[in-house]
């Protein structure tokens, strides 16, 4: 009797999960444009349609690009299907199984509201490749599982928040290049703890990398790819202190910072492929340790800097001076 109390209990109530998902889904359907609407998303119909679609656990399973568990919408991927809109994601918000939403390669447009914060199981979004505007909210803090996010190549104006970055404990990739945002990307590396990927490239930050070692300690031994290029910054490069904390690099692209000042020592970076500080204000002689063949360097980049001439003999790293 208690079995059977539970299964009954598992169908009401994860019928009616489904149920929210469904409707929130339906809702979100309505921002997409009719133009290949029909032809993409038409498995996307009402539950009395299609019914008998429905997976064991009353999650509609037939649905192109949903993933269900355990009853619940645990995935939205439509990536890449010529979509267009203006998007209302705020009717996503009280998906509070979903996991990963993924909207890349679209023509999209529309905010990201604060209400994204409610999706407290989201792990990956992205956004990428689309025409979001508008400014990111605080709210995004409350995403403490996220570890994928991407809002690269869209049309976001504001400073990107770092109020709070710092609880996204389990976030390895940020992706924000190719927008318009502002704001001091030193604050943001601080806050930035556990990342692996960073991309702020091709936006209108400021301020510095010349900081303090406290402020880098963590990042520093997590960190394998770093670009900044094609920003607003001032300052020097990474003090010499900083240098030795970076125990993973291997990927930093500089270019177009503005940064000036005389490069450190970085004999330490062992993992470093690719070094990039083109079009800048640096000078003096190139540190030796970028011509030595123990490192693992593929791609120097030095160009339009005002750095002395070098022996570059016997080198077989491809270098642009």
């Amino acid at each position: 009797m208690a079995a059977l109390l539970f299964f009954v209990l598992l169908a009401v109530f994860g019928g009616a999960a489904a149920g929210d998902d469904v409707s929130a889904l339906l809702e979100f359907k309505k921002g997409i444009s009719d133009l290949g609407k029909d032809q993409v998303l038409g498995s996307w119909s009402p539950p009395e349609t299609t019914y008998s679609g429905r997976g064991g656990d009353g999650c509609l399973a037939a649905w192109r690009g949903v993933v269900c568990d355990g009853g619940a919408v645990v995935s939205v991927a439509l990536d890449g299907l010529g979509l267009a809109g203006e998007l209302k994601l705020v009717t996503l918000a009280n998906m509070r199984s979903l996991q990963n939403l993924s909207l890349a390669g679209n023509a999209f447009s529309g905010r990201l509201p604060p209400g994204i914060g409610s999706l407290s199981s989201l792990r990956h979004l992205d956004l990428s490749g689309n025409r979001f505007y508008g400014p990111i909210p605080g709210r995004l803090a409350d995403l403490s599982g996220l570890v994928h996010l991407n809002l690269s190549y869209n049309n976001f104006t504001s400073g990107f928040p770092t109020d709070g970055i710092r609880q996204l404990q389990n976030l390895r990739r940020i992706d924000l290049r190719s927008n318009s945002f502002w704001g001091n990307a030193g604050d943001l590396l601080a806050e930035l703890r556990n990342a692996e990927h960073i991309d702020l490239s091709d936006n209108q930050f400021t301020g510095s990398v010349d900081l303090e070692l406290d402020s880098l300690s963590s990042i520093g031994n997590m960190v394998k790819y770093m670009n900044l290029s094609h920003n607003r910054l001032s300052g020097g490069f990474f003090r010499n202190e900083m240098v030795g904390a970076f125990k993973n690099l291997e990927t930093l692209d500089l270019s177009n910072t503005g940064i000036g000042g005389m490069l450190p020592r970085i004999d330490s970076w062992f993992s470093l492929a690719v070094f990039k500080v083109a079009g800048n204000g640096l000078f003096g002689m190139m540190p030796e340790t970028l011509l030595h063949n123990s490192m693992r360097l593929v791609e120097v980049d030095l160009s339009q800097n005002g750095f002395s001439e070098v022996n570059r003999m016997n080198v077989s790293v491809e270098y642009i001076l």
